[in-house]
């Protein structure tokens, strides 16, 4: 239930503050006195968005803030949920900046403002005369019969799954777009893999295949020299070893003087052995790189097959062929993957869509079991209204396709007088009807859902005299139930409150601002019998003002 209503520096209000009774509150004024603009700062601490725009004046802040007894509502878990200090008085506020930001606190703790909205929604429904235009909108009728219904479970559920199917062919759509394009490049990837696997590359191959090249198209020149260094060394008539085996022989008769001659002829018969085993090794390379034209044509073909392979592919050694044969694997394992993923998804899409199909029945089973009750409710509420031969039908059509709601359009008919086929209420109901309709549905709406406090801006448009009592008498038996506040230009309705404010306009020397009073029972006559006679007040209009106070 609303306590109070603070506000500061919002359009013309510079600053006001209302309390409201437990069970009904009008506000009544002429049109334009600021009764609107109340409302569309009470509607900032509802969660709806504003600017700078919004500032009486611009050096300062606007502030808006409601109190709220909460005490019989089962809010705990919200606050638990937020880590906000749970009271059962709670304070909404919302703060504008003169740079336009805004800020919002339940309790004084700072919160955004979906978590601002999320509270408030649990605790006020405003309904306005713009409102009936949403009746047009089949989102708004689909919620009309799921609060009716209790679906408020249902529907998560169901929105959960929706969530869950939506994001599956979300993420299933793209994969399938990226295997398409990579369809088109998948039967290349597939060649140049097979034709580098074909190939056997080893690293380091390209080094040892050009060092053979190179040394097998030398041979002829290498065995000269090798010849020319064995002949040095042993076969000429004056070689290197016969010399030094001479050489060892004269050395040996050196021993007998002194032991540095032994190190001499050591040394001596060590180089012998060195370079007679250095002869053996050179003969036996010159055996050994005889030139094979043979070899060296398979080594050369070999090689141009690597070198036409880096060529292809833009790389400039072997190494760098290597990484690209893996890059080339490594994107065909992703192919493979993802049509591997894609399998996988259209599967787990045909589960998920079986449960969401569940639901979504168990949703139009639950919605098609109220529809006689709500709909005889509503008829019952349109002959309270005035509407004796109203008739009011709901119709759901199946939609071959899963929506955010469920599966099911809701349609509904209306006719306002008998013997007229009633028909989409789009093309048959007046202003004054909608607005009763509207009445119709928000009554019951609201007993259903146990909302604390409900609002109606002026939906007494189009509606007058013996109507006019009828809804002004509906209000009261609704107030009776939940907290109203109202906004009207009916005296009937406005007779009806327990409490009664009325809104006007005051003019100070530089500005206009709008001011509020709440008003005894003689200034409450006075102002009823305004609004029957106008400006020119007759005695008969006091009378009935008391007549209608009375009547309440």
């Amino acid at each position: 239930m609303l306590l109070s209503l603070h506000i500061e520096n919002y359009a013309l209000i510079k600053s006001l503050h209302i309390r409201f009774d437990d069970k009904f509150t009008t506000l009544t004024g002429e049109t334009g006195a600021g009764k609107s603009i109340i409302l569309g700062a009470f509607s900032l601490i509802l969660g709806n968005r504003a600017d700078s725009s919004v500032l009486y004046h611009n050096a300062k802040k606007c502030i808006v803030e409601g109190e709220f007894d909460i005490e019989n509502l089962d809010l705990v878990h919200f606050f638990e949920n937020y880590d906000i200090d749970y009271d059962s008085v709670v304070f909404l506020r919302r703060e504008i900046l003169e740079s336009g930001k805004s800020r919002a606190f339940i309790n004084d703790t700072p919160v955004t403002l979906p978590i601002l909205k999320e509270l408030a929604s649990q605790l006020v429904d405003i309904h306005s005369q713009h409102q009936t235009l949403l009746i047009n909108d089949t989102l708004f009728r689909t919620n009309l019969i799921d609060q009716f219904a209790n679906n408020e479970h249902l529907r998560k559920e169901y929105a959960i799954n929706y969530h869950t199917v939506s994001e599956t062919e979300n993420r299933l759509s793209v994969l399938q777009k990226k295997f398409l394009q990579n369809q088109s490049e998948k039967e290349y990837l597939l060649y140049l893999h097979y034709e580098l696997e074909e190939a056997h590359l080893q690293e380091n191959e390209q080094l040892q295949i050009e060092e053979q090249i190179h040394l097998l198209s030398s041979a002829e020149t290498i065995q000269t020299k090798i010849y020319s260094i064995v002949n040095l060394l042993s076969d000429d008539e004056q070689n290197i070893l016969s010399n030094l085996k001479e050489i060892s022989k004269i050395s040996e008769t050196l021993l007998p003087y002194g032991e540095q001659f032994k190190r001499i002829y050591e040394q001596i018969n060590e180089s012998f052995v060195s370079l007679q085993e250095l002869s053996y090794e050179l003969s036996k390379n010159v055996n050994s790189t005889t030139f094979n034209p043979e070899i060296l044509d398979s080594l050369q073909k070999r090689l141009d097959i690597i070198y036409f392979l880096e060529q292809k592919h833009h790389v400039k050694d072997l190494d760098e062929l290597l990484v690209k044969q893996q890059q080339i694997a490594t994107k065909l394992d992703s192919i493979q993957l993802d049509e591997e993923q894609i399998q996988e998804l259209e599967e787990n899409i045909k589960i998920y869509r079986a449960q969401l199909s569940t639901i979504a029945e168990k949703l139009s089973q639950s919605r098609r079991a109220v529809l006689p009750n709500f709909e005889a409710l509503i008829t019952e509420k349109l002959q309270l209204l005035g509407m004796e031969n109203g008739q009011f039908k709901v119709k759901m059509v199946k939609r071959d396709h899963f929506a955010t709601t469920g599966v099911d359009d809701i349609w509904f008919y209306f006719s306002a007088n008998k013997g007229i086929e009633i028909e989409n209420i789009t093309k048959t109901a007046s202003g004054g009807e909608l607005s009763r309709l509207m009445l119709a549905i928000k009554s019951i709406i609201t007993q259903a859902s146990l909302l604390p406090t409900i609002v109606f801006d002026e939906i007494d448009t189009g509606i007058s005299g013996e109507t006019a009592v009828k809804v002004a008498n509906m209000m009261k038996n609704l107030s009776h139930s939940c907290q109203l506040i109202t906004i009207t230009h009916l005296p009937q309705i406005a007779a009806k409150g327990n409490l009664h404010y009325f809104v006007f306009k005051e003019n100070s020397e530089n500005t206009t601002y709008t001011s509020i009073q709440q008003l005894n029972n003689e200034e409450r006559i006075l102002e009823i019998a305004k609004m029957i006679s106008g400006q020119n007040i007759s005695e008969s209009a006091k009378l009935t003002a008391k007549e209608l106070i009375n009547e309440a």
